[in-house]
């Protein structure tokens, strides 16, 4: 992309305007972050290699580098973890947690300490307080 106009400034940032409205800012650190034309759609990427992602909808992507892990926030409050074996969380607003294991068992926590596991077999496992 062209930039259209680049400014330094006098704590090491740098912001370099492209030709079709996005924005780049480079920190000291190594960290930058793209704001897209929209204004409304942020990437920033960290010196650590972590990627955080800010959706025109709110919803809040962010990939931890080290743990290979991915934790997206919806605007609903709904979040989900993908985690590099395989197993999927969704941490609801209500407090439900619903775990989706690597052989694809599938367990669900309720907030009143009822647990139930459904396995690939179809067996259900359910444990009341």
């Amino acid at each position: 992309e062209e930039i259209e106009r680049e400014t330094a400034y006098p704590d090491g940032k740098v912001e370099k305007v492209l030709r079709n409205g996005c924005h780049l800012i480079f920190f000291p650190n190594g960290t930058w972050k793209k704001v897209g034309s929209d204004g409304k759609t942020v990437t920033t990427t960290f010196f650590n290699g972590d990627v955080k992602q800010v959706m025109p909808d709110q919803t809040v992507i962010y990939y931890y580098a080290d743990a290979k892990t991915t934790h997206t926030t919806y605007a609903d409050g709904l979040e989900l973890l993908q985690f590099p074996n395989g197993q999927i969380e969704k941490h609801y607003p209500d407090g439900k947690k619903e775990i989706t294991f690597p052989d694809q068992t599938i367990k669900n926590l309720f907030t009143d300490g009822q647990e139930e596991s459904i396995f690939p077999d179809g067996t259900i496992v359910r444990i009341q307080r």
